[in-house]
C-alpha cells in the first residue's frame, strides 16, 4: 500500500481510510461531515519518521498532513494560552466529564487544535527569515505532544 501511494502522504492516507474502516476518523458536526483522520495520519507520520523521510518513508507531500487531532496537544496549547475554553467546557473537563467521540465539544476541540497549529505554522513562515527552521505540522505536533507528555502528571485533563 505504501508503494502504491507513490511517495504521496495524502494518497496513502486516502488508501488507508479506504481499506481500513477503523482509520476513518469522521463525524457529523452541525450537519456537515468532518474528517480528521488522526489515526491514518499518525500511521503515515510514523512511517515517515521511522524511515527518516527516505525509502518507504519518502513522501513528496508530507507537509500536506495536519497535526494529529488527539487529546494531548489541546492540553498543551491550553496551558500555553493558545487555546481557550468556554467556562462551561472548562468546568466539564476539570470535572473529568467524558466528552463523547463525535460530540460537538469533542469535535470543536480537535478541529480548533488543528487550526491553532496551522496558525502557528503560518506565523512561523511569516516571521522566520530562514524558512528551513520552520517545521512541518506533524513535526510541530510531535514537539507539542512530547512537551505535553512531560507535564502529564501536573496538567489538568
Amino acid at each position: 500500500m505504501v508503494r502504491r501511494a507513490g511517495h504521496s502522504a495524502a494518497d496513502l492516507v486516502r488508501l488507508i481510510t479506504c481499506h481500513f474502516p477503523g482509520f476513518r476518523d469522521a463525524c457529523v458536526y452541525k450537519g456537515h461531515q468532518v474528517f480528521l483522520y488522526k489515526r491514518a495520519q499518525i500511521l503515515v507520520g510514523d512511517i515517515y519518521g521511522a524511515f527518516k523521510g527516505q525509502g518507504l518513508g519518502k513522501f513528496d507531500d508530507i507537509s500536506q498532513l495536519t497535526m494529529f487531532a488527539d487529546y494531548r496537544v489541546p492540553v498543551t496549547l491550553l496551558e500555553m494560552n493558545v487555546l481557550e475554553y468556554t467556562e462551561d467546557l472548562a468546568k466539564k473537563i476539570l470535572a473529568k466529564n467524558v466528552l463523547e467521540p463525535g460530540s460537538p465539544e469533542e469535535v470543536e476541540i480537535r478541529a480548533c487544535t488543528v487550526q491553532a497549529v496551522e496558525m502557528i505554522m503560518a506565523e512561523m513562515r511569516r516571521t522566520f527569515t530562514d524558512q528551513s527552521l520552520v517545521p512541518r505540522s506533524i513535526e510541530l505536533d510531535w514537539f507539542l505532544w512530547k512537551e505535553g507528555e512531560k507535564r502529564r502528571d501536573v496538567s489538568d485533563p
